[in-house]
């Protein structure tokens, strides 16, 4: 009876992953230069994605032309969107989730190189443990050749968390490790979620980063887990949206940076707001809250 119910299990599992459909929300903007290495990681995963959804922002360079080249000889679908006028990289992602019709949404930037097993090791948690609507992942920093990233990395707060410095049970469970304002939370292309969840998630509150909403509203909702290897190789360069991390390069960062602060002062966008919305969507999804603690932390910020 064990064996039958282990042999039961197996099968339901093997018929899990093969019902499994992966969609991967990729945002291009001027991303020509890197472009090409990081679809390339697409075709060497172990487990293929079955769609490519990609939200061109207008960009002025030759991104879109390597994107249908690529979809040419891609094994799965491809489906490019040239957005008519800039959305910025929030909306621009909020637009590549909507377009996702696959089972897991997988969220790539334009510039990293994705570890052969990703897509396998992060679909076979939600496959293990169907409670699961989130899970991230480690990753390794990378400069803009590729090599070791040799520039000092910016901390927030007074430490630095290191995902080879979590215990099992908090890559397992500790959820709020990750909910803490410093230090900072994983990026958008270190993530996957359940599709279903998107119709909480959208639209995505406009003045904060995509990833710090997601993450933040899906934390009281559902199961997070976090798999502590690197699967992602993290390219630091002065063109990315996390650019403030390649340290003080140019006096145009600076600027780039005051503009994007006095303009979210101008349309109000502040914390007090950001956590004002996720309180607010919660409440109006009507979805059962399996961590309120972290409502309260919320609410302090209010």
């Amino acid at each position: 009876m064990d064996d039958m119910a282990q042999t039961a299990r197996r099968s339901s599992t093997r018929i899990s992953e093969m019902t499994t459909k992966v969609s991967i929300a990729m945002c291009t903007y001027n991303g020509q230069r890197f472009l090409a290495q990081q679809l390339q990681s697409f075709l060497d995963q172990t487990v293929q994605p079955d769609e490519l959804v990609v939200c061109d922002d207008v960009s002025s360079d030759d991104s879109v032309a390597v994107v249908e080249a690529f979809a040419a000889r891609a094994p799965f679908a491809v489906r490019v969107f040239r957005n008519p006028q800039n959305l910025g990289y929030i909306r621009n992602f909020e637009q590549a989730i909507a377009q996702c019709t696959g089972d897991l949404v997988f969220l790539c930037d334009q510039d990293d190189v994705w570890d052969p097993r990703k897509i396998e090791k992060l679909r076979d948690v939600f496959v293990a443990e169907p409670q699961v609507g989130l899970v991230l992942h480690d990753f390794v920093r990378v400069n803009a050749e590729g090599g070791p990233y040799d520039f000092p990395e910016e901390r927030y707060g007074e430490r630095q968390l290191l995902g080879s410095e979590l215990p099992d049970e908090v890559r397992a469970h500790g959820i709020r490790a990750f909910m803490l304002p410093s230090p900072r939370a994983w990026c958008g292309c270190m993530m996957a979620f359940r599709r279903e969840w998107s119709r909480v998630l959208l639209p995505i509150y406009p003045g904060k980063g995509h990833d710090d909403w997601i993450l933040k509203l899906l934390g009281p909702l559902t199961e997070v887990r976090f798999v502590g290897e690197p699967l992602i190789q993290y390219r630091m360069h002065s063109s990315n949206s996390n650019n403030h991390e390649v340290g003080r390069k140019a006096w145009v960062v600076f600027f780039l940076k005051l503009r994007k602060r006095l303009h979210n002062m101008r349309m109000g966008y502040s914390k007090k707001n950001f956590y004002r919305w996720i309180l607010r969507r919660i409440e109006a999804s009507g979805l059962p809250v399996k961590r309120p603690e972290l409502l309260e932390m919320y609410r302090r910020y209010v």
